[in-house]
């Protein structure tokens, strides 16, 4: 059982309680902090979350599928590996938000055409260098030392926020057409200024990993001007809906077939298998001959990443040895597993 007299406040304790908030001693301002899934979190009880989990659902699957792209397209600039992962979806006061940023980060404001007011991309310093180091050639690696960017700097990382910003453009472009565009840079945090510090915030965080390094990037929109627009994401009857049934199948299977499309698997051919002792094994020298149990004739089983999949023929191609495909055994059971 509780004990429940330590529980209660006594008069004196509330006394002094009420003393300190009248003298201002009480930081009533102070925002409230959570702790989920052991990380720390801020959480303004004030300003619950407005936003559905049915809506917010759907902003998780739209922005998972957006930094799939960003990923792609960031390999394809930096010439090297790039995985661009969605952290977390959250809903802030632009004051907490701003109190949470580090005092040197690369802000770019947006102009969120054709939606009202800006929004801003944060991007942490020490990935922009590194993105930076490998856009000019280097490996990329996490760097020590974080400064401020030179204008040559800035306007490589202007290119790769103009491609963050196509690929959040294509992920919108079933619900409303957008053109959002770089307004303003900055490398410090005091200077940003995209809404009042009582305004709700939709803060999107990623986290961008590179060979050598990895960061955090934030997209940031009041939620204020999105309200139209989140109010599409539960239209069943939008024939443009992504999220309509028949519509994410088509597009995971397209999704799916361009990610496997350029891999690389192993493929064998087996000409017989047989048993052998260990003492036998341990004999076996050069020249000697394994009998098998097929015959010259018989089909030799191709197998795909270890798995049976066709019957085939040895033979040439010009000066290579080559397979030749005659069956599938796809409808089979496969009699090696």
């Amino acid at each position: 059982m509780a004990d429940v007299d330590n529980s209660i406040l006594s008069s004196e304790e509330v006394e002094r309680l009420l003393a300190s908030f009248h003298e201002g001693q009480l930081d009533v301002e102070q925002p409230d902090v959570i702790e989920e899934g052991g990380v720390v979190k801020y959480y303004d009880f004030k300003r619950p979350n407005t936003i559905s989990r049915e809506k917010k659902r759907m902003l998780y699957k739209l922005y998972e599928t957006t930094a799939y792209h960003m990923s792609k397209e960031l390999t394809d600039y930096l010439k090297s590996s790039a995985k661009v992962s969605l952290d977390s979806i959250d809903e802030l006061s632009f004051g907490i938000f701003k109190n949470t940023c580090p005092e040197l980060v690369f802000v770019e404001t947006i102009r969120l055409t054709p939606m009202q007011g800006f929004g801003c991309i944060t991007m942490d310093l020490g990935l922009c260098l590194s993105i930076i180091e490998r856009a000019f050639g280097g490996h990329g690696k996490s760097q020590s030392l974080i400064r401020k960017l030179t204008d040559m700097e800035i306007a490589i990382l202007d290119e790769i926020i103009a491609i963050i910003l196509e690929k959040i453009k294509s992920a919108w472009a079933a619900f409303v057409e957008i053109n959002w565009k770089i307004s303003e840079t900055a490398m410090e945090s005091r200077y940003l200024n995209i809404a009042s510090d009582a305004e709700v915030l939709l803060v999107i965080s990623f986290t961008v990993n590179l060979d050598y390094s990895f960061g955090e990037m934030k997209l940031c929109v009041p939620v204020s001007g999105m309200e139209h627009t989140l109010e599409k994401f539960v239209d069943s009857n939008n024939p443009n809906n992504p999220f309509n049934s028949k519509e994410i199948c088509e597009k995971s299977a397209e999704s799916l077939n361009k990610l496997v499309r350029d891999l690389k698997v192993v493929v064998t051919g087996v000409l017989d298998e047989t048993n052998v002792t260990v003492d036998d094994l341990i004999k076996l020298k050069e020249g000697d001959v394994m009998r098998l149990n097929s015959k010259i004739t018989d089909d030799l089983r191709i197998r795909v990443e270890g798995k049976s999949k066709f019957n085939g023929k040895l033979g040439l191609l010009g000066s290579n040895k080559a397979m030749q495909i005659t069956s599938s055994l796809e409808d089979q059971p496969d009699a090696s597993q």
